[in-house]
């Protein structure tokens, strides 16, 4: 399965699934240790919520769906780009590889993999997720949305060449690695 998360207008971002179209909308409040994704199905529908908590060390968010499941989603190793993402039930790994590639395993196996765009005009960035017709659709949007929240500032007035991650990496990108 493939899906399309295209950023627009700094705080916008538009989802396309092979089912349906989602939109979501970034509200950053002032004065506030916390800001909120909201991710919306056809009809203002919402299905999940993104919340991130001020840390000065590492990403902290809570993801809440619509069906009730709740997850945490934390960096785990700053300098190697991991990031956990786990409720009572299910544990997952967001690791960041050199360049602009992340991938997403769980229980030790690829269930996603995803890549931001090198050229960006304002605050434009482009995901590509590749990932396994049975993996948690909703959860992969929501650790994509939040390491793009983490990870990447959002300046919309210049044009971006983006290099991606030239550091450390816990473990290299399976560039031959398939969606099943």
């Amino acid at each position: 399965m493939i899906i399309t998360i295209q950023q627009s207008g700094g705080s916008k971002y538009e989802i396309e699934t092979p089912s349906c179209i989602y939109s979501a909308f970034a509200q950053k409040k002032i004065l506030s240790f916390t800001n909120e994704i909201k991710i919306f199905a056809p009809r203002e529908r919402l299905v999940a919520s993104i919340k991130h908590f001020f840390s000065p060390l590492y990403a902290k968010y809570d993801f809440e769906l619509a069906d009730g499941r709740a997850y945490s989603f934390r960096c785990e190793k700053t300098w190697k780009g991991v990031f956990v993402c786990e409720n009572a039930k299910e544990s997952f790994h967001l690791y960041r590889h050199k360049g602009l590639n992340f991938s997403i395993f769980q229980n030790d196996v690829q269930i996603a993999a995803f890549t931001k765009n090198k050229v960006k005009i304002g605050a434009g960035d482009c995901y590509e997720i590749r990932m396994n017709d049975d993996a948690n659709l909703m959860v992969i949007i929501c650790m994509t949305l939040a390491v793009d929240s983490s990870e990447f500032n959002d300046d919309s007035y210049s044009v971006t060449y983006d290099l991606g991650n030239i550091g450390l990496e816990e473990r290299p990108f399976d560039a031959a690695w398939e969606p099943s």
